[in-house]
């Protein structure tokens, strides 16, 4: 049984020991790819809001110190403003929606409000947005995901599941004029990201037809240059293939017809975000017929999620970690990528596959003001919602939060708290990285080192 906190109080921690941050994120380092590792101190370590979306491990065990609702949904398990953002669907719609899974998990749904409410403190710190403007936008954010689970609640359920924010209906929902015309600069630049425009920029021709990936280390690694080892002792060709045939085993037959008129000409690891860097993500590009007939899918090492140790007693989860987040991301999500799947390698690590940059695209709450963010956070408030409605009991939750006002008072403590931690965790970053206990180097240096 979970441990609710009573609607209207702040939480409460248990009395176990705090983890030390830093060490939680040396354990998570020693699976990464070991010349990434200062690649991803040197991301996390540029400020409080970098750190903070890097180390959702740290967060994870912070809140399972924390008492909570007990009402359990599919989580999103990272929730903060940066994982929010424009995709195409299968229909060739532009849509918002939160788009990354990797973390999501069954849990209590007030962990994902709070880390959103947290992400949402620091943009506004980042700002440089006084204390009341950051408490403006923390609670208009929190206000607005009781608001919308109210509304989900109250509607019949296949209206609920099929809820979406398409482009229009974002635009006016946004009451800031900077939030609309920067919405509007993402998706210029949103509708140009695809497969060509990722060959564009990341392969040649290869000599012989096809294209491949232009090697540059650490960031870019063709699989080609890797040593042989590195791929189970076979060359990288048919260990990829291996790959690859299993993951069009997960995807639905008329998908697999769609590949079957590309052939796969080159693969390579790419560093990819913040807190993934250091995993096995990799691209392959994909060629058919026609010159322009191209297709770049990414694959992500999928590790258990971070909140995997503190909801032991949660039912249902895949034991294959690709196969999670997957079926995570279709739940939580009201149009998902339909070159979704999963595999592992020969060496057992948990894959899965997706799209890569397709009509991808998000907003940078840099370029926003305080008005700005405050609707940013309740678009993304709204979002979480509908994600959280489609999983979980929305009448129970509802009945939890009981006014969305007194549920945003509750919950401003948590958020700010957590603000201020990440922040005390970035300074002791850094002040690891300053005294070398952790070592943080430039692409540079990297790749000299290599």
């Amino acid at each position: 049984m979970l441990n609710p906190s009573p609607g209207g109080e702040s939480p409460a921690m248990n009395s176990s020991p705090r983890l030390d941050p830093l060490e939680l994120l040396r354990q998570q380092e020693a699976t990464r790819l070991p010349w990434l590792v200062s690649e991803r101190r040197r991301r996390m370590a540029e400020s409080p809001f970098a750190f903070f979306r890097g180390a959702a491990i740290v967060m994870a065990a912070d809140l399972a110190r924390q008492t909570h609702s007990g009402l359990m949904v599919q989580l999103c398990g990272d929730a903060h403003l940066l994982n929010f953002g424009f995709f195409g669907s299968p229909e060739r719609n532009l849509l918002f929606d939160i788009n990354d899974f990797d973390e999501t998990h069954p849990g209590p749904f007030d962990w994902d409000v709070i880390r959103l409410a947290t992400s949402l403190v620091l943009a506004a710190r980042s700002l440089g947005l006084s204390e009341k403007q950051q408490n403006k936008v923390c609670r208009r954010g929190i206000r607005a995901y009781g608001e919308a689970m109210a509304e989900f609640a109250a509607m019949p359920f296949v209206p609920m599941w099929v809820s979406r924010l398409d482009l229009e209906c974002l635009i006016d929902k946004s009451e800031s004029h900077t939030l609309q015309k920067h919405i509007q600069s993402v998706v210029k630049s949103a509708l140009q990201r695809d497969s060509r425009h990722a060959v564009r920029k990341l392969c040649e021709p290869d000599g012989e037809g096809g294209l491949r990936f232009r090697h540059n280390p650490p960031l870019i690694w063709r699989h080609a240059e890797l040593p042989q080892e590195w791929h189970g002792g076979v060359g990288w060709r048919e260990w990829v293939e291996e790959i690859y045939v299993s993951y069009l085993k997960t995807i639905r037959p008329d998908l697999q017809h769609l590949l079957s008129r590309y052939r796969l000409t080159d693969t390579a690891l790419k560093a990819v975000g913040v807190g993934s860097v250091g995993t096995r993500c990799a691209v392959g590009v994909f060629v058919g017929r026609h010159p322009d007939d191209v297709l770049v899918l990414q694959s992500k090492q999928a590790e258990p999620s971070v909140l995997a140790p503190y909801v032991p007693e949660a039912i249902g989860v895949p034991a294959h970690d690709g196969q999670r987040v997957v079926e995570g991301q279709r739940l939580m999500q009201t149009a998902s990528d339909a070159f979704l799947g999963w595999t592992s390698t020969n060496e057992s690590h948990h894959l899965y596959w997706r799209h890569f940059r397709d009509w991808k695209g998000s907003v940078d709450p840099a370029a926003l003001d305080a008005d700005g963010l405050a609707d940013y956070g309740r678009l993304c408030s709204w979002t979480l919602a509908k994600a959280h409605a489609r999983s979980g009991d929305r009448q129970a939750i509802t009945a939890f939060i009981t006014d969305p006002k007194d549920f945003a008072r509750s919950l401003m403590a948590s958020a700010f708290a957590h603000a201020d931690q990440a922040e005390r965790d970035h300074q002791k970053l850094l002040s690891a990285i300053a005294s070398g206990r952790m070592e943080a180097s430039d692409v540079t240096s990297l790749a000299a080192k290599r």
